[in-house]
């Protein structure tokens, strides 16, 4: 039986609207299925129809699903999906393999960083410039702290989409913070990966208050090489270790 309102919580819809993206993420509800029922749902996951209801709500406003009258909820096309929203990024990097999250977030990295440093170069002004420099200040502080590193490298890219002045660019910030947290999650495996990127960061900003446009695409264009090739270098060696345990398990149950 389902649970009362009263003994719901806002967590309660949080936690059902990460269950269904997840259920829908990774296929198993595909573009088109009918979601149960309210009351089927709210009896599967153990909340009220109150927490289904705004469940359901959240997963509409990202585009997940939508409702017709006397047709029930359906799950949406993938391409109506609102993918640059920063909480369903995170459950997309939650729910898919971290390979195919990868190679999609830094393609997008690839087309647009780029570019805002260029724009950034152009109009950004001295405070803009200033913002991106205590950014960079505070990953060279953190030293060889991984997680005390990850906090001032997303305000440096995050700094260099505000000061392009372009609210389209700005609101990217959300694909930006995903793909640093994947990236993270994945160099704990690459011994001082942090830390040896801090020449390329440097290498931007100083393109950066050059002035320079031209030379701020490129020294971006540098630093995506250098975190893809960390990201693949890693995923590689998850892979291995991921072989070798599944190896040792026969022997272990022999």
């Amino acid at each position: 039986m389902a649970k009362s309102p009263s003994k719901d919580s806002a967590q309660s819809s949080a936690q059902v609207a990460r269950e269904v993206a997840r259920l829908i993420l990774t296929g198993v509800w595909r573009e088109g299925t009918t979601l149960p029922r309210e009351i089927e749902l709210a009896s599967r996951f153990d909340v009220s129809r109150a927490s289904i209801r705004e469940a359901l709500s959240l997963l509409k406003a990202k585009g997940l699903i939508a409702s017709k009258q006397k047709a029930g909820t359906h799950v949406r096309a993938r391409f109506d999906w609102n993918m640059l929203d920063e909480e369903l990024l995170n459950w997309t990097l939650s729910a898919l393999p971290t390979q195919e999250f990868a190679k999609q977030i830094m393609e997008v990295r690839r087309i647009v960083e780029p570019e805002a440093c260029a724009i950034c170069a152009l109009r950004g002004t001295d405070e803009d410039f200033a913002r991106i420099e205590r950014a960079y200040r505070g990953m060279d502080a953190a030293g060889m702290d991984r997680a005390a590193y990850a906090e001032p490298d997303l305000q440096f890219h995050r700094g260099i989409l505000i000061a392009t002045g372009n609210d389209f660019l700005i609101a990217f910030g959300a694909t930006v913070a995903a793909a640093l947290r994947m990236s993270f999650n994945l160099s704990s495996t690459n011994p001082g990966a942090p830390r040896k990127s801090l020449p390329y960061h440097r290498a931007v900003l100083d393109e950066i208050w050059a002035r320079n446009p031209d030379g701020a695409r490129q020294a971006m264009h540098k630093l995506m090489d250098l975190t893809e090739g960390n990201i693949v270098t890693a995923m590689s060696r998850q892979k291995k270790k991921d072989a070798e345990d599944e190896n040792a398990r026969p022997r272990r149950a022999r």
